[in-house]
Formats: structure tokens, C-alpha cells, sequence
């Protein structure tokens, strides 16, 4: 949807005399949920069950090598097991930032209820996901300002690659902070305010939302880990060998929680 009015604000560059597009922000996210349910049911329970799966819903917990129970609501099920694979996933990161909690930042799973446009958005993360963002939402009209702790955006990309994207960010209107560190949230006279950092010297940015893009971390406690001494990396995912092997050879993890690219392609 973003892309499409882009692209009618540059109708000369297509040999269009001109192109107006009239659109209304929550019916855009509206459709967004319409593409969601129309590709949930290939991750549903019913999908695998006709494949032949045997889905069982519940809590579950790693107790050995070879056994997991799982608490369902009928009681506990004890499966044994050849092999276990971890693909617990994981969540958006939220900073230990002073404030930031209490204003309820928008993270990747929740910025899809908006239905109404902010009209003032600050981008917290130069990864991909805080880039793609950043741009959709000034393409909608948000003034948007995205602040990145690192020199440049999309750091694990090549150092031309962020000229590319920092250039058309600016040419599409986007306030972009790099080498800025976030210090704090503050609201002054109901205003929020983020404070940040740059060679010393503080700043404040006004917005009505907040989106926080700084990461995912892998989810890893509660179902047996620690208690089986699978060990973590400093990223805090499952560490594993080449194989997606744990310490145990027939214990896997993978995607997420294994990393290092939390992404559905590289998934």
C-alpha cells in the first residue's frame, strides 16, 4: 500500500502528467489483516493434522534427551522421542530505557492494531525492520524520526548499501538519527518526549508513538533448558554446532531461537 502511493507521488517519473490517491489509514490496516488471515491457514493446526501430524496443544517441557511432558487440558502427556527439535521462536526486545515501558511501545507484532495514522512516529532500530517501517509510515504521511545507536543504518549490510537507503530516507522526508543513543522517555506538559544522546550533547524528539525495532530475542526459558544445561550464546539464543545440534546430538534448534538471522526467508 505504501509503495503504491509512492509511486503515484512520482507519476512524472513514469510519463503520468499527475496521480492522486485518496486513502484511509485504517482501512490500509484493514487490509493487512485480510492478507494475514487469508495466510494463517497454512500455519494452522488443521493443515499439519490433515498432513498427518500429530499436533498436540499445551505447555510443554523438555525433561530429558528423549521425553517432553506436556500439560494439556485434558492433563500431562509424556511423549518419548528419537529426537527434539527447539523452534520456540522468539519476541521483540524492549531496551531497558528509563520510561520507555510506560508509554507502551509499538513493537512488530502490536504496530499492526493501529488504525489510526500518528502524526508524529519515532523509529527506534536501523535494522530492516525498523527501515521498512520508517518508510511505510512516512509514505502514509507520519512525520517520522528513526534513531539508530550505530553510525549507520542497516549495519550488517555493506557500507553503500546504507548510503543507498539513508539518501532516499531523507528524500522521502525521514529525520534519521544515527550515531544517537537513547537515554530516556520523558512526557513534559503531556507531550512525549524521547530524549537522546550524540557526542555529548542531549536532544529531545517529540512523538505521539513510539515503535521500537532494536531486535528479537530468542525465547529459551521455561521449557526445560536450563535444567538439561543446554547452554545460551552471548545473543541469548540456543548455542548449536553446523548441524542446528545442542550439546545433545539429538536435541535441534532452529530458526529463531537458534539465529543468528531472525527472518521467515532465512527460517
Amino acid at each position: 500500500s505504501a509503495k503504491f502511493l509512492s509511486h503515484a507521488k512520482r507519476a512524472r517519473e513514469f510519463g503520468m502528467q499527475s496521480a492522486a490517491v485518496e486513502f484511509d489509514f485504517a482501512e490500509v490496516m484493514e487490509r493487512v489483516q485480510r492478507v494475514v488471515t487469508t495466510i494463517a491457514p497454512h500455519d494452522s493446526v488443521e493443515r499439519y493434522s490433515k498432513l498427518g501430524v500429530d499436533v498436540v496443544t499445551g505447555e510443554a517441557k523438555i525433561t530429558s534427551p528423549w521425553t517432553v511432558d506436556v500439560k494439556t487440558a485434558a492433563g500431562t502427556r509424556t511423549l518419548t522421542t528419537k529426537n527434539i527439535v527447539i523452534a520456540a521462536g522468539a519476541r521483540p526486545f524492549i531496551p531497558p530505557i528509563p520510561g520507555l515501558q510506560e508509554i507502551n511501545p509499538l513493537t512488530s507484532d502490536t504496530v499492526w492494531n493501529l488504525r489510526k495514522l500518528p502524526k508524529r512516529l519515532v523509529v527506534l532500530g536501523g535494522g530492516p525492520i525498523g527501515c521498512e517501517l520508517a518508510q511505510c509510515f512516512a509514505r502514509f504521511g507520519s512525520e517520522v524520526t528513526q534513531v539508530e545507536m550505530l553510525a549507520r543504518l542497516m549495519v550488517r549490510e555493506d557500507a553503500e548499501i546504507s548510503d543507498i537507503v539513508l539518501k532516499r530516507f531523507k528524500a522521502e522526508g525521514i529525520n534519521v538519527l544515527v550515531g544517537h543513543k537513547a537515554l530516556r522517555v520523558e512526557v513534559e506538559n503531556g507531550v512525549k518526549m524521547l530524549v537522546v544522546e550524540n557526542d555529548g550533547r542531549e536532544s529531545r524528539v517529540a512523538f505521539d508513538e513510539l515503535l521500537c525495532a532494536v531486535g528479537r530475542v530468542a525465547n529459551t526459558a521455561g521449557y526445560g533448558l536450563e535444567e538439561l544445561g543446554v547452554p545460551t550464546t552471548r545473543m541469548r539464543t540456543v548455542e548449536i554446532n553446523e548441524h542446528l545440534q545442542t550439546v545433545y546430538p539429538n536435541i535441534y534448534a532452529a530458526v529463531y531461537v537458534a539465529g543468528p538471522y531472525q527472518f521467515t526467508h532465512t527460517a
